[in-house]
């Protein structure tokens, strides 16, 4: 295994933030899925559509269609998810960047009737952080499940994990057999413009990114909106407002960005978000996931 980057003494508090935020890639933790396995997320909210029962004039019936946004997949599915987190952070004498990217190929081995995921296959091909200091050359370190594979299943309250390659150590990690992002998505069916909003402990998956960055959430509130709707996909846009306080002072931090539900395949095809600090350059932050559905273990991306 490549050893991590190593830094002097005044860097390393700074380093330790990014690297528990790159952490954050493979160790969501298990709360956010068992939240999502219940109803996490509140009932779409109507903004500034038309009643269901009128048209554009106000005479006839509403013509747009109610759909629903549920993951939903099949044994033997297979998927390739790319995620990657990029902070920039810029102190008085110093920038530094950290781009984190994990690649994993899932097959599906079990589902429920829902088509809820209960057992996959997971192979971690690339995982790795670029710690970057100044504007010089990247110093990369391996992730510790970089070329493993993974059974992972599905139990009442937990995902028990079974290492089938590689020599990671696994005990006591908690791990997601679907993504935080898939809690986003609405309950009920919803049609263009309906909004719904998450607040609180229901964005846990999400919130972990900033807490580690040593961000005391105060107020936490993500407000999606479908703004459009084809057979093909459904395009969500993101608003997250968060208050609190940062290394003791307040703060507020924003980002936007947008969810995309692939329809034909019932998963979430790409999720990106961008921010940090308002008014504020210290900070720059991206989470971007893509993921998409293959036709097999040598149908690759690059």
């Amino acid at each position: 295994m490549t050893p991590g980057p190593k830094f002097d003494d005044s860097q390393r508090r700074l380093i330790w933030h990014h690297a528990a935020m790159s952490r954050l890639l493979l160790f969501v933790p298990l709360c956010l899925l068992l939240a999502a396995c219940g109803n996490p997320r509140a009932n779409p909210q109507a903004n500034n559509t038309p009643p269901d029962n009128s048209g554009p004039d106000g005479t006839g019936p509403n013509e747009r269609p109610a759909i629903k946004l549920r993951p939903g997949s099949a044994a033997g599915d297979r998927f390739r998810t790319t995620r990657t987190l990029r902070v920039e952070e810029n102190t008085e004498t110093e920038r530094y960047l950290t781009e984190s990217e994990e690649v994993t190929l899932t097959e599906v081995l079990r589902v429920d009737d829902a088509g809820r995921l209960m057992g996959v296959r997971r192979n971690w091909e690339r995982s790795a952080t670029k710690i970057t200091r100044g504007y010089g050359k990247p110093e990369e370190a391996k992730g510790d499940l970089d070329g493993c594979i993974l059974e992972l299943t599905q139990r009442a309250n937990s995902v028990d994990a079974k290492l089938i390659a590689g020599d990671a150590s696994i005990r006591g990690a908690n791990f997601l057999i679907e993504g935080f992002d898939t809690g986003l998505l609405p309950l009920d069916p919803v049609r263009e413009s309906d909004y719904w909003v998450l607040e609180g402990s229901r964005l846990a998956g999400l919130s972990r990114f900033i807490e580690a960055m040593q961000f005391k959430i105060e107020k936490n509130k993500l407000t999606c909106q479908l703004v459009e709707a084809t057979p093909a996909a459904a395009r969500i846009s993101l608003d997250w407002r968060l208050s609190g306080e940062l290394r003791k002072a307040a703060a507020v931090m924003r980002f936007k960005g947008e969810l995309v539900f692939d329809r034909k395949h019932g998963l979430i095809s790409s999720f990106q978000l961008k921010g940090g600090p308002e008014g504020s350059d210290a900070q720059k932050i991206e989470i971007v996931i893509e993921r998409r559905a293959v036709s097999g273990w040598l149908d690759l991306d690059r």
